[in-house]
């Protein structure tokens, strides 16, 4: 049986700033404890493909920004996985990411073609909806959101959904950043 573990990071991070959580480090460490509850549910033999979603700032852009996001790219790269790279642009409010979205439905559907069974979304993002449907018709698509989340869209169209802080709740606390102590970590 194989699943696949999807996290757009920007909405998986605003996710984690509402429970008070700067991040993860490693980030392998969160999709390591999905994949512990997946295995003791589906068994040892499940192979979990793990998934990233997001961008980098151009040099011209943000050089410090595009240098520190691209070590963590690289890190995540080293830890098995695997990295989608939307882009950037800048407008009066700053910088935006695009196409990290689309590339995260397009792999949805395209790993729903690959025989994966189970689709992991970590997004509230409701632009996923159609992607989900698609890839329901041949896996189950569950979402991981916060308990409290606002994202009524995903759960009426996903197949069921895990508790942020389920997962969060088995993480070692070593590996958990609080928002309170970000400046004390180096």
């Amino acid at each position: 049986m194989k699943a696949a573990i999807l996290i757009d990071e920007i909405n998986a991070m605003a996710q984690f700033h509402a429970l008070g959580i700067e991040g993860i480090r490693p980030w392998k460490h969160f999709y390591d404890a999905l994949a512990s509850i997946l295995r003791a549910e589906y068994g040892e033999e499940l192979s979990v493909n793990y998934r990233m979603y997001g961008a980098i700032p151009t040099i011209e852009m943000d050089s410090e920004r595009h240098y520190t996001r691209k070590r963590f790219f690289n890190a995540l790269q080293r830890d098995g996985i695997h990295v989608r790279q939307g882009y950037c642009y800048q407008n009066e409010n700053g910088l935006v990411q695009k196409g990290v979205d689309m590339l995260m439905g397009l792999d949805l559907f395209e790993l729903s073609q690959q025989q994966y069974q189970l689709l992991f979304v970590f997004s509230g993002d409701s632009d996923f909806i159609p992607a989900i449907h698609r890839a329901k018709e041949r896996s189950k698509v569950i979402a991981i959101l916060r308990d409290n989340q606002p994202a009524n869209l995903i759960k009426e169209h996903v197949d069921a959904y895990v508790s942020l802080e389920d997962i969060i709740s088995i993480l070692s606390e070593e590996h958990i950043v609080h928002r309170s102590r970000r400046h004390k970590i180096a």
